[in-house]
């Protein structure tokens, strides 16, 4: 429905490449549920054992197993009734009954939980200490603190929490509070705000594209590549292959980061050298998921490093012993102000151990730190653009640009603020062209995709994203979105080998779920569709095309409640999607409700508009017209509906000479 999805430039998708498998351990009773997702750390205490144990994707739980998650984790697990729920940080939660006449009941006994229940079902019983909820087809969170009071937070629907000492009915936006001892009180709340509660954590293998070998600026890497390769290559010093590996692991890729390593390899080197070459191959080693490897060769660099490379060492180590080793805890490294990089870990670590505002405080720290340094504000551009900052991403972006108008990771930031804020494509486009003209190696190729798509422009679309696969085939990421571009043109076999491609790198990655759903979905497998949109909107639970796309597969499998609640949800998490009135809009033509179509489809027309910049003509927005055209036929309005069908026709697409033909035929 929509097209390629996109994702932040800098950290290239928000969601978790995995640790190290744990083992999956089979059950002797039917599941009631499976684990979809998981971040670090996380453990299952099953029914049959006394001890805890890692958890793995995909365990099936049943009733009588605990799920708990540390400082770090969070668990996101799909349950036999249709329930979806996440567990925060430092939540335990008991699985007591899934389904049955009296319903599903939980024991959450601390920390948080987010979950959605379905319309129509049996019915759901969360028991805290303080208050026990009774829902019904709903989503909310609830918070149990050290003390066991109950916190609780209605997104949609209601419900109803009760003690011994009284009850209380708590619906859409409100919240409500319970003690021990005492009667459940609502809770006054103010522009709250579930998006962010649901939805981001980090990779800690982008760490390993993201983190620099070199201890150079931006400007002085630029120089320092234009200065090696205007020489001849047999009269480069092993100090000058070097410099190049590592600059070309920025702006070439790995491969011509390892063949200059090569180079180097072949020449005399210093103890110091050969470290920043091991610097070099465990950071490539970690950006494959050779994890073991790479924390032993940051491990072997780091002793013989200079002081900032040293800190990217111990970094990459940290990083990498994580992520080869899911029980595996240590505190992060100590940052004794090492430098530009130093900065940039410490921001990325902060950003996964706590949230994205730490983040940005540990770079703006770094900034009065070094003032000159442009990468610093460029990479809080890219994380206040995750906030939606707006003002926090303009000013930053204006500051990096100013110290360094070429800045790679500046100008990615700036494409995506004018592609994705001011609809300022064309802007965009000449952003990412100039960062791969830099840097033909770096992360831009699959945001150059992502703009090209939304130009139209699918061959050029598809070939920037072949080329980011190219460069880095272990990020999901660009073969999600190529396969929802062959999935835009119906060649379905191609996308499948994509999606199979990217849930292989990662079985984790949500919007692979989700695409495959809709794959499964333009194929007419609607229980397999369904499943994987229901897995994937576990996971992710606040991506409102996915919950769209659930809607669709419940609409075509004829369970009309559960797709108004999908569509109803995903309404609510992203209000100004066009996608989702433009599917309001087909499903009240399928059921010759006028009226609704033609107001579902004005309203899809005035969200496109109101982008604004590439889309407030109306002659760009060619789907939500021709709906609309659709819409105005249904009650005969043929003048108004060619009107439309006009104004939108594009010669090259195949529904603009439908569109025209349906007009000649009632002339």
């Amino acid at each position: 429905m929509r097209g390629p999805v996109s994702f932040s430039l800098l950290l290239t998708a928000l969601v978790g490449i995995q640790p190290a498998a744990a083992d999956v351990v089979p059950r002797n009773q039917p599941a009631a549920g499976s684990v979809i997702a998981r971040k670090s750390g996380e453990e299952v205490r099953f029914l049959e054992f006394a001890s805890w144990q890692v958890v793995d994707l995909r365990q099936d739980v049943v009733p009588g197993d605990y799920l708990r998650t540390n400082a770090t984790g969070s668990l996101a697990v799909l349950f036999a009734d249709r329930t979806q729920m996440r567990l925060g940080r430092n939540t335990t939660l008991l699985v007591k009954k899934i389904g049955g006449a009296s319903g599903t009941e939980f024991k959450l006994e601390s920390g948080t939980v987010w979950a959605r229940a379905e319309r129509g079902g049996e019915g759901l019983t969360i028991d805290p200490p303080a208050a026990a909820a009774a829902i019904r087809g709903t989503d909310w969170t609830m918070t149990v603190d050290g003390n066991g009071r109950t916190s609780l937070i209605v997104l949609e629907g209601t419900v109803e929490l009760t003690n011994e000492f009284g009850s209380v009915s708590v619906a859409e936006g409100e919240a409500a509070a319970a003690t021990i001892g005492s009667a459940p009180t609502k809770v006054v709340i103010v522009d709250s705000d579930d998006r962010e509660q649901m939805l981001f954590y980090y990779s800690l293998r982008d760490a390993f594209t993201v983190l620099p070998a070199s201890a150079l600026s931006s400007l002085d890497m630029r120089k320092a590549r234009a200065r090696i390769k205007a020489m001849e290559p047999s009269s480069r010093s092993a100090e000058d292959w070097v410099t190049l590996a590592e600059v070309n692991l920025d702006f070439e890729g790995r491969e011509a980061a390892r063949d200059a390593a090569r180079q180097a390899r072949q020449l005399p080197l210093t103890r110091a050298q050969e470290a920043r070459l091991d610097l070099i191959d465990a950071l490539i080693a970690g950006a494959e998921q050779r994890y073991a490897e790479a924390a032993h060769l940051f491990e072997r660099a780091a002793p013989h490093l200079d002081p900032s490379r040293r800190v990217m060492a111990r970094y990459g180590g940290y990083y990498a012993r994580s992520l080869a080793d899911p029980s595996h805890v240590e505190a992060p490294p100590v940052n004794a102000d090492a430098g530009v990089a130093a900065a940039i870990a410490e921001a990325l670590t902060a950003g996964f151990l706590v949230d994205l505002k730490a983040a940005i405080a540990v770079l703006e720290r770094a900034e009065r730190r070094y003032p000159g340094d442009p990468t610093l504000p460029a990479l809080r551009a890219q994380i206040a653009f995750l906030l939606d900052d707006r003002e926090q991403v303009e000013a930053a972006i204006d500051r990096a640009l100013s110290l360094d108008p070429d800045n790679m990771i500046a100008l990615q930031a700036r494409a995506g603020y004018r592609a994705g804020i001011k609809s300022d494509l064309e802007g965009a486009l000449a952003d990412l062209e100039r960062a791969v003209e830099l840097a033909p190696g770096s992360a831009s190729w699959n945001a150059l995709g992502l703009v090209q798509s939304a130009r139209g422009a699918t061959r050029e679309a598809e070939a920037a994203l072949k080329r980011a696969i190219e460069l880095d085939p272990k990020d999901p990421v660009p073969h999600a979105n190529l396969a929802i571009i062959y999935l835009e043109q119906d060649r379905t076999a191609e996308a499948k080998a994509e999606i199979d491609t990217a849930l292989a790198v990662d079985p984790a990655f949500d919007i692979g779920l989700v695409a495959r759903g809709r794959y499964y979905l333009q194929t007419g497998e609607l229980d397999k569709a369904r499943d994987d949109l229901l897995a994937g909107t576990t996971a992710n639970p606040a991506y409102s095309n996915g919950l769209l796309l659930l809607a669709v597969a419940y609409y075509e499998a004829g369970e009309l409640e559960p797709a108004e609640q999908a569509i109803e949800n995903a309404d609510r998490l992203d209000p100004n999607d066009p996608v989702i009135s433009s599917f309001r809009t087909a499903v009240a033509i399928d059921e010759y409700e006028a009226d609704k179509a033609i107001a579902s489809a004005q309203e899809a027309l005035k969200r496109t508009r109101a982008r604004g910049g590439d889309y407030a003509a109306l002659s760009a927005n060619r789907d939500t017209g021709s709906t609309l055209n659709d819409a105005f036929r249904l009650l005969n309005l043929n003048a108004w509906g060619r009107y439309y069908g006009d104004a939108v026709f594009d010669p090259f697409t195949g529904s603009g000479y439908v569109d025209q033909a349906l007009a000649g035929s009632i002339n």
